[in-house]
């Protein structure tokens, strides 16, 4: 049998299972009322529905490489925000982050003066992302900043980002809340910086 057949058999076995064992879904099919928005890494490691114990439909997850924050992803936590009345949004990090890592190995090039970046745009997609978590670690000392500081770094400009949004200033006045987390692969635990 082909491999990738196999990979879409264990995938539909999953949601056989799901779909015959969970009633939760019947529930939602009407609407959806998330409590908090949650933006975080495409990482396989972090399921922000696993890792906080949520159930179907509590959780509003946006996921992209080193939770950055770009006009998709604004896009989608204003939809939440305005359509859905969503009234918290968490900024998710985590720590051996791989975009990070890629970061961090910008930051040695550049101080070594080898940085390949073209800066008037012929890079790929994910070299575009990189580069901006890059500029966000941009000011440190590669040897200064291991991977958690960093990914601490980038969780903070994405911060700015999303807080510097006029939407996001307009929701903030009328209650939204904004906050950052930290989740360590290594113990499954989340600090929130409330």
């Amino acid at each position: 049998m082909d491999e990738t057949m196999v990979n879409y058999e264990k995938l539909l076995d999953g949601n056989r299972v799901f779909s015959e064992n969970n009633e939760e879904y019947k529930k939602l099919k009407e609407a959806q009322k998330p409590e908090h928005i949650i933006v975080a890494c495409s990482d396989s490691r972090i399921a922000p529905e696993i890792i906080f114990n949520a159930k179907l439909g509590e959780l509003f997850v946006i996921r992209s490489i080193g939770e950055v924050i770009g006009d998709a992803e604004l896009a989608t936590i204003e939809y939440g925000v305005q359509d859905l009345g969503i009234k918290s949004v968490i900024i998710l990090a985590h720590t051996n982050c791989g975009a990070v890592a890629e970061a961090q190995k910008l930051l040695r090039e550049s101080e070594a003066g080898k940085l390949h970046f073209d800066e008037k745009g012929n890079n790929s997609k994910l070299d575009t992302m990189v580069y901006r978590i890059y500029k966000n670690l941009a000011g440190n000392s590669s040897n200064s900043i291991d991977s958690r500081s960093a990914s601490f770094d980038n969780l903070k400009a994405q911060m700015k980002v999303l807080e510097g949004d006029e939407q996001m200033k307009s929701a903030l006045k009328k209650g939204l809340k904004i906050t950052s987390g930290m989740y360590d692969i290594s113990t499954g635990k989340v600090e929130l910086y409330v």
